[in-house]
This record gives structure tokens, sequence and C-alpha cells, in this order.
């Protein structure tokens, strides 16, 4: 390895967490941007989906540039991002200004995926990367524990945009580890044109159209949950951040989980079957809690964790073994364009349900559908490979 791998999954998972923890900020924040603001949940679901819009839109591009200048420039340049997002969200003063930094926040996540999978495969030998490519995406989760443990407390301390200047601070200090921690390296291969316009394979895809309904499910449930466990259960703002932090545990623990799965898995589709199961589970459960049985929120808080939380430590290790080393930012990319566009559709569908049907109940059960769509195209994923290797 060109760099420790202890130093290099750690910088990973970090750099992962701040990458994509905007989004579980502004859904801890919502009750005080509501209150405060005076935003309705509808234009909550817009503030969410400007930010998935953005990581829809930067996905492909981030990953063909990061094929281009290397994981580790790439990683410094969305931290600062994150840093200016969050700092601009703290002095606005309405929803255009929030859209607008929210969406410059919303460029790392487009772009994080690619430059981890590519500082792995530049690192890691091949055979070896399951254990750390699960570690890296844990980092999501452990970001979300983290906002989950912080945010509600900083933001009842300092006031939500003290909250929210406190977070652009951490961004700068992962800045300085990436510099210290992983070794500058040599500025990476050109690429063809023509090898960089070629396709990818067609099994990129199918997780990418997969990665659309994890999306979805996963937008709502991090902008809206919060909110969720508030308005409907009447659970207060710690207790609304509590939830969230065993969502991230349980998530990061099934991340390096199923990333070890992955890597022996005959076919991703496997494990990726398993995690829609578990996510069906958690979108009932949570369906049915009442103040009377809160203990279904914290259930199925664990399975959101462990199946849709987990999703992308399968789809990033498959993403890494479908294509050769100069194509792994663009892979990672593709996969990311299809979650990013879930991400994109689910928040404002979703608070524009809650707005129009007066409630949390076709809203929350109408996340059932994207739930069960994508075991059956895993399946028929699977019913495809074996058609063709029986016609081989």
């Amino acid at each position: 390895m060109r760099a420790g791998s202890a130093g290099l999954a750690a910088i990973l998972a970090i750099g992962m967490a701040v990458s994509m923890s905007p989004s579980s900020i502004i859904g801890i924040l919502s009750t005080f941007l509501i209150d405060d603001l005076g935003l309705t949940r509808t234009e909550m679901g817009a503030l969410s989906t400007g930010f998935s819009s953005v990581v829809m839109a930067s996905s492909l591009p981030l990953g063909r540039l990061t094929d281009r200048i290397g994981g580790r420039r790439m990683m410094v340049l969305l931290l600062a991002c994150v840093s200016l997002g969050l700092l601009g969200m703290a002095a606005a003063w309405g929803l255009w200004p929030l859209l607008l930094f929210a969406g410059i926040a919303g460029i790392p996540a487009g772009g994080a995926n690619p430059a981890t999978n590519l500082l792995i495969v530049e690192n890691v030998p091949a055979g070896a990367r399951g254990w750390i490519t699960g570690i890296k995406q844990s980092g999501v989760q452990w970001g979300i524990f983290a906002v989950g443990a912080a945010v509600p407390a900083a933001a009842v301390s300092f006031g939500w945009r003290g909250a929210l200047a406190l977070s652009a601070l951490v961004p700068v200090a992962v800045i300085a580890a990436t510099l210290l921690v992983l070794p500058a390296g040599s500025r990476p291969p050109a690429v063809s044109r023509s090898r960089a316009v070629s396709r990818l394979p067609a099994d990129v895809w199918w997780l990418a159209v997969y990665g659309v309904a994890m999306g979805i499910v996963v937008a709502v449930y991090v902008s809206f949950l919060p909110l969720y466990v508030q308005e409907k259960i009447g659970m207060s703002v710690e207790a609304a951040g509590l939830v969230m932090v065993v969502y991230g545990v349980v998530g990061a623990l099934g991340r390096v989980l199923w990333g070890r799965i992955a890597e022996r898995a005959g076919h991703p589709a496997v494990p990726l079957i398993w995690i829609g199961c578990f996510s069906i589970a958690a979108v009932l459960m949570t369906w049915m809690a009442s103040p009377a049985s809160t203990m279904l929120v914290w259930v199925g808080s664990a399975f959101m964790g462990i199946g849709v939380g987990s999703w992308t430590a399968v789809g990033m290790a498959a993403a890494m073994t479908l294509v050769k080393r100069e194509r792994a930012g663009s892979s990672a990319a593709a996969v990311m364009l299809g979650f990013g566009l879930g991400l994109t559709i689910g928040p404002i569908a979703f608070g524009w349900g809650v707005d129009t049907s007066g409630g949390y109940d076709l809203p929350m059960m109408s996340l059932m559908a994207p739930m069960v769509a994508s075991v059956v195209l895993m399946l028929l994923w699977i019913s495809r490979n074996k058609r063709l290797a029986a016609g081989s």
C-alpha cells in the first residue's frame, strides 16, 4: 500500500462522513428553519431536493474529473465546498439563499465516492478491498451519528446559525488531515478521449437504477424522520436526534459487514435483495409507530440502517470490480447518478404529500413502492445474467 491501511481507512471514512453530512444537518435543523424562516414542509423538501439535484448533476462530471486529477486532490476540493456551503447557509435569510448554499454543500456528495473509490484502487490490491470499502462507506453513517448527537445540542445552545457555523469548521480540519495522511502521489495517466467517452458496462447501470430506489428512501428518511417523530409521535428534538444516532450506528456497522459479504458474494444482487427486504420491514415499522408504540421507531431505525442505509457498501464494492482502474471514478459516479436522482425525487415528493394529504400515513406507505421495485429489479438482474451465461 502507498498509505498505511489504518490511516487510509480512517481518512476515507472521515472524508465520506463530512462530504455527506449537510443533508443530515438540514434534516436535524428542519424545525428551527420552519419556525425561524417560516418555511413550509414542501419548501423543506425543496431544500433537500436542491441539495440532491446537485449530487445528481455533478456525479458524472466529478467522476471524470477524479479520474484525471486523482483522489487526493479531489478530496481537498470537495471538503472546501462543504465548508463554504455550510457557512453560506448559516448566513442565509430565506429559502433562495439556503437553496444556493445547500447546492454548494451538495457538490461533495456527488464526488466523494469517485474520489474515495479511486484512492482504494490506487492503494489497496484487489481481493483486499471489501473491508476497507465497508469502513469508508460506514463513515457516512458515523457522520449521521455525529450530526444526530452534536447538532441538536449545538442548535439549542447557539441557535441553528451557530450550529451551522461550527459545523463548517470540521471540513477545514479534515483538509489538513488529508494533506498530512495521504501521499501526494503522481498525476494519474492521461485518459484518451475515446476511452473517456466509452460506454460503461451494463451491470454498472443496473446498480445505478437500484440506486434510484435507495436514494428516494434515504433522502426521505434523513430529511423527514426527525420532523416525523416529533409531529406524529410527539418526541423531542433531542430524542429525534437519538433516533438518527441509532440509524447511523447500525448503518455504520452494517456497511462494514455488507462490504465483506459483497466481496465474497457470487453476485452483488444477492446482498442487495436482502438490503431491500430489511428496508421494506423498516418502512412498515416506522409507519406503524405511534405515541403508544415508540419502540417501533427505534427498531425501524435499526432496520433502516442495516438496509437502505448500508447499500452503498455493496454498490461501491461492485462498481470497483466491474471496470478497469482508469474508469473507477466514472463507474462510482454512474452509480451515484442514479442515487442522486432518487435523492432529488424523494424529499420534495414526500413533503408535498404531507402538505396535501394533511398527514404522514399516505406518503410513508408510498415509500414501499421503490423498496419492492428494488428487490424485483435485483431478481431480474440475476435472471438476465443467468440467461447470458447459458447462451455463451
